[in-house]
Protein backbone atom coordinates (compact mmCIF):
# COMPACT_ATOMS: atom_id res chain seq x y z
CA UNK A 1 0.00 0.00 0.00
CA UNK A 2 2.46 2.24 1.00
CA UNK A 3 4.66 1.74 -2.73
CA UNK A 4 1.63 3.08 -4.65
CA UNK A 5 1.54 5.90 -2.62
CA UNK A 6 4.99 6.28 -3.73
CA UNK A 7 4.61 5.97 -7.10
CA UNK A 8 1.77 8.05 -7.34
CA UNK A 9 3.73 10.98 -5.90
CA UNK A 10 6.30 10.53 -8.45
CA UNK A 11 3.95 9.52 -11.21
CA UNK A 12 4.07 13.00 -12.89
CA UNK A 13 5.56 14.37 -16.42
CA UNK A 14 8.01 17.18 -14.82
CA UNK A 15 9.53 14.22 -12.47
CA UNK A 16 10.30 12.11 -15.07
CA UNK A 17 11.54 14.96 -17.35
CA UNK A 18 14.20 16.16 -14.51
CA UNK A 19 14.88 12.54 -13.49
CA UNK A 20 16.19 12.31 -17.47
CA UNK A 21 18.11 14.89 -17.17
CA UNK A 22 19.82 13.92 -13.86
CA UNK A 23 20.22 10.28 -15.09
CA UNK A 24 22.66 11.29 -17.81
CA UNK A 25 24.87 13.32 -15.71
CA UNK A 26 25.48 10.15 -13.68
CA UNK A 27 25.70 8.17 -16.87
CA UNK A 28 28.70 10.31 -17.92
CA UNK A 29 30.63 9.87 -14.33
CA UNK A 30 30.10 6.07 -15.53
CA UNK A 31 31.33 6.18 -18.69
CA UNK A 32 34.26 8.10 -16.39
CA UNK A 33 35.73 5.56 -14.60
CA UNK A 34 35.06 2.95 -17.71
CA UNK A 35 36.69 4.70 -20.28
CA UNK A 36 38.48 7.52 -18.51
CA UNK A 37 40.93 5.29 -17.33
CA UNK A 38 44.00 7.44 -15.80
CA UNK A 39 43.02 10.41 -17.21
CA UNK A 40 41.89 13.24 -15.20
CA UNK A 41 37.91 14.49 -14.94
CA UNK A 42 38.93 17.80 -17.19
CA UNK A 43 40.87 16.24 -19.66
CA UNK A 44 38.13 13.15 -20.31
CA UNK A 45 36.24 16.39 -20.60
CA UNK A 46 37.96 17.87 -23.16
CA UNK A 47 38.75 14.85 -25.25
CA UNK A 48 34.11 14.53 -25.00
CA UNK A 49 33.87 17.97 -25.53
CA UNK A 50 36.83 18.59 -28.61
CA UNK A 51 35.60 18.81 -32.14
CA UNK A 52 37.13 15.39 -33.76
CA UNK A 53 37.54 17.30 -37.06
CA UNK A 54 40.42 19.59 -35.41
CA UNK A 55 42.23 16.76 -34.91
CA UNK A 56 44.90 15.62 -37.63
CA UNK A 57 46.58 12.43 -36.68
CA UNK A 58 43.83 9.56 -37.76
CA UNK A 59 44.57 6.96 -34.70
CA UNK A 60 43.76 9.74 -32.28
CA UNK A 61 40.88 10.80 -33.89
CA UNK A 62 39.28 7.74 -33.80
CA UNK A 63 40.07 7.12 -30.31
CA UNK A 64 38.40 10.76 -29.63
CA UNK A 65 35.36 9.55 -31.38
CA UNK A 66 35.22 5.89 -29.91
CA UNK A 67 35.50 7.73 -26.53
CA UNK A 68 32.48 10.25 -27.17
CA UNK A 69 30.34 7.55 -28.54
CA UNK A 70 30.65 5.07 -26.07
CA UNK A 71 30.28 8.13 -22.85
CA UNK A 72 27.46 9.37 -24.36
CA UNK A 73 25.93 5.41 -24.66
CA UNK A 74 26.73 5.51 -20.96
CA UNK A 75 24.74 8.69 -20.62
CA UNK A 76 21.27 7.48 -22.64
CA UNK A 77 21.77 4.53 -21.43
CA UNK A 78 20.88 5.29 -17.61
CA UNK A 79 17.52 6.70 -19.17
CA UNK A 80 16.75 3.08 -20.95
CA UNK A 81 17.09 1.27 -17.18
CA UNK A 82 14.76 3.93 -15.56
CA UNK A 83 12.25 3.42 -18.38
CA UNK A 84 12.16 -0.12 -18.14
CA UNK A 85 11.56 0.29 -14.49
CA UNK A 86 9.19 3.15 -14.49
CA UNK A 87 7.27 1.69 -17.50
CA UNK A 88 7.49 -1.90 -17.37
CA UNK A 89 7.92 -3.02 -13.78
CA UNK A 90 6.38 -0.06 -11.38
CA UNK A 91 3.95 1.01 -14.24
CA UNK A 92 3.89 4.76 -13.87
CA UNK A 93 3.07 6.36 -17.22
CA UNK A 94 3.27 9.84 -17.14
CA UNK A 95 6.69 9.61 -15.21
CA UNK A 96 7.52 7.22 -18.50
CA UNK A 97 6.16 10.08 -20.58
CA UNK A 98 8.57 12.35 -19.31
CA UNK A 99 11.38 10.47 -19.26
CA UNK A 100 11.33 8.78 -23.29
CA UNK A 101 10.60 12.93 -23.89
CA UNK A 102 13.68 14.54 -22.52
CA UNK A 103 15.69 11.02 -23.74
CA UNK A 104 14.48 11.47 -27.28
CA UNK A 105 15.40 15.24 -27.35
CA UNK A 106 19.06 14.47 -25.70
CA UNK A 107 19.51 11.56 -28.48
CA UNK A 108 18.61 14.30 -30.88
CA UNK A 109 21.12 16.72 -29.41
CA UNK A 110 23.65 13.79 -29.29
CA UNK A 111 23.86 12.60 -32.45
CA UNK A 112 24.11 16.28 -33.86
CA UNK A 113 26.99 16.31 -31.23
CA UNK A 114 28.47 12.95 -32.62
CA UNK A 115 28.06 13.72 -36.28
Amino acid sequence: MKNKKLYHKINHVKIGFITGLVLPILGFFIGFLAKGGDLSLSTFWQIFTQNHELVTNSGLKGIYQDTRQSTLMFCLLANMLAFYFSFFLYKIDRFSRGLVSITLILAAISFLFIY
